[in-house]
């Protein structure tokens, strides 16, 4: 899968590919959804169209053109439309401009769309004809998108498409110099985006509306909408900083800010790690550091910063990334219990909190580790609990917003998504949201889901229809010890990229490294060890008791962002951090104590397949 580097929703390009990209048993159910075209198409026109989509990230239009007509040509149905569409902006990039604009005319004038479709693909069409550079063609390009915005008035399903229309046909405007007409387009559509649900796109539209007031010198009206921004109750800070960030045309990605950021709200506690994701649990807050949420979930909110900075997207709407249900019941309750959520432990390093269910037959709990670089290690268990608890019934969430391309599970050992209807079983489960060429504002995301253990299987049936929302139990087999299991979630980076980057993943989270101390011992006790070897699986970092010092040999497998924990170093203060000798810079890692005797040492590197490195604590 090809994604953008940037923020999709900010910097737009039509040069771009556009990325819019013992045994326990447990059971999980998926929100999800599994796009029946792709589940049709052949393995081999799928590698050639992501191909080509890198192609065209990479500005190789040629090679980007000969792999799309390849598709085009002997490809299942599904893929031609967005492969003709991939061909017009290979075209645009190689300067030919009329072979571009009747590639778009065939696409709009295709017979075998249906008439909804039809409309989709008209204004898709539209959009992309209208970011041609061609001077002469502005006004009929406005044309072509009022029309295309009639088609699709009205349709709810359709918000963010309309909204990407008028931010376009705006843009052309003011290119027309008609600022007054652009300024009227934007802002005479922002009622429709009054709801609670459309604040990020309404901040979004609003930054845009400012710049255009910048651009024809009108500062104050530009400093009022950022005000705006700053004062709407259903926004926060951090769509200003991002707004006037965006007024200004400013570098977004540049925060400044290392590791993670926590924010204690009444209603809501936000994960933060600036540029990349964010994480919202809401829960209210009860005595002290606990919360309860009412519904029983406990992270329901998932932005994805890097391709939305302005949040306008959550990818769980509709449920929560992991829940635990009663092991009695097939199905979420219609009326869930409560969750108790206690915030464990808040740093840059590392972010932890646990969430009890109480009203279980055996009190279940779950503890979640976050780290910057989107690692999420999840211990779960029962309290007082049979030694070998049988059965876990639990929530994953992939749901769907908008677009027929939705969830797809994606094979281990082929890197393509898995036919509907068949049952998968492998080492690892991944579900990937491709945003194909056309499908407007669809942010795409990967979600890794790895069993602790090494030799554990994760088992699903892959539904037979695809465009439904649907549940569906997964089986994690071998994954645990006892009444506990560690499963660690990753929503960072993107996997289709790198056809074995799963499972290089899965490798180093099986087979951490070796860890060789000079005093002091490793701790093979710790909650989360599930095979008493000194690095903790729930926590995903390795513990050492009474050591200041610690080499960690990568063994087969490069060792990216290794964790450590120190406990009883007898240290005051934050000291000062040697790596194989040398003083580190403080940029080069996340360092905090999270309790008066333990320290938390995150390295922002890669301990390369074969080396070694020395922390040493001074």
């Amino acid at each position: 899968m090809v994604k953008s580097k940037g923020a999709v929703f900010v910097q737009r390009a039509i040069l771009a590919a556009r990325a819019c990209r013992g045994r326990i048993a447990a059971a999980f159910c998926l929100w999800s959804v599994l796009s029946c075209g792709l589940a049709k198409a052949q393995g081999e026109e799928l590698v050639e169209y992501l191909t080509a989509e890198k192609h065209l990230e990479e500005r190789q239009w040629e090679k980007a053109h000969n792999l799309y007509r390849m598709v085009v040509d002997r490809g299942p149905e599904f893929l031609r439309l967005y492969a003709k569409l991939g061909m017009f902006r290979a075209a645009v990039g190689l300067g030919e401009g009329a072979a571009a604009l009747s590639l778009l005319d065939f696409l709009g004038d295709d017979a075998e769309l249906l008439p909804r479709d039809r409309e989709f693909w008209s204004a898709a069409t539209a959009l992309e004809r209208a970011q041609i550079p061609i001077e002469e063609g502005v006004k009929d390009s406005i044309r072509q998108l009022e029309e295309a915005l009639k088609g699709i008035e009205g349709r709810h399903s359709h918000i963010r498409l309309r909204v990407e229309i008028r931010l376009v046909m705006a843009e052309l405007l003011l290119r027309a110099g008609q600022g007054r007409r652009a300024i009227q387009v934007l802002t005479d559509s922002l009622p429709e985006l009054r709801s609670r649900e459309w604040a990020g796109l309404r901040a979004y539209q609003k930054a845009r509306l400012a710049r255009i007031y910048m651009k024809i010198g009108e500062r104050d009206w530009a400093v009022s909408l950022l005000e705006e921004i700053r004062h709407d109750p259903h926004l926060d800070s951090r769509h200003f900083k991002v707004a006037e960030a965006f007024i200004e045309e400013r570098d977004l990605s540049q925060s400044g800010v290392m590791g993670l950021v926590i924010r204690d709200e009444p209603a809501c506690l936000s994960v933060e790690s600036p540029g990349s994701f964010e994480l919202r649990i809401t829960a209210s807050k009860g005595e002290g550091k606990q919360r309860i949420s009412e519904k029983g979930r406990v992270v329901t909110q998932w932005f994805n910063l890097r391709e939305d900075p302005f949040r306008t997207v959550n990818l769980l709407a509709g449920g929560s990334l992991l829940e635990v249900m009663d092991p009695s019941g097939t199905s979420s309750s219609s009326a869930p219990d409560p969750v108790m959520i206690e915030l464990l432990e808040s740093s840059s390093a590392r972010v932890r909190f646990r969430s009890r269910h109480l009203s279980l037959p055996f009190p279940g709990f779950e503890e979640y580790t976050v780290y910057p670089n989107g690692q999420i290690f999840i211990l779960l268990g029962t309290e007082g609990a049979p030694v070998d608890q049988p059965r876990m019934e639990l929530l994953l969430t992939t749901p769907l917003i908008n677009t027929s391309d939705g969830w797809r599970v994606i094979s281990p050992t082929r890197n393509l998504p898995v036919k509907a209807g068949v049952t998968f079983e492998g080492p690892h489960l991944l579900l990937s949201r491709l945003g194909f060429a056309g499908r407007h504002w669809a942010v795409p995301d990967d979600l890794l889901l790895l069993p602790g253990t090494a030799g554990g299987r994760l088992i699903t049936q892959v539904p037979p229809h695809a465009r439904l929302s649907v549940h569906r139990r997964v089986s994690c087999e071998e994954c645990g010890k006892g009444a506990r299991m560690a499963l660690q979630l990753r929503i960072m980076p993107t996997f289709l990229e790198q056809p074995d980057l799963a499972e290089k993943y899965r490798e180093c989270y099986q087979h951490p490294a070796n860890l060789v101390i000079r005093e002091g011992e490793l701790v093979i006790d710790d909650s989360g060890d599930l095979n008493s070897d000194g690095y903790n699986e729930g926590e995903g970092c390795h513990v050492v008791r009474g050591a200041r010092e610690v080499e960690l040999r990568a063994g087969l497998h490069n060792r990216t962002d290794p964790v450590i924990k120190f406990v009883l170093p007898g240290l005051v203060g934050l000291p000062d951090v040697r790596i194989d000798g040398k003083i580190a810079n403080s940029s080069c890692y996340n360092l905090s104590w999270v309790d008066r005797d333990t320290l938390i040492l995150r390295w922002n590197g890669i301990v390369p397949a074969g080396g070694r490195a020395r922390f040493a604590l001074e």
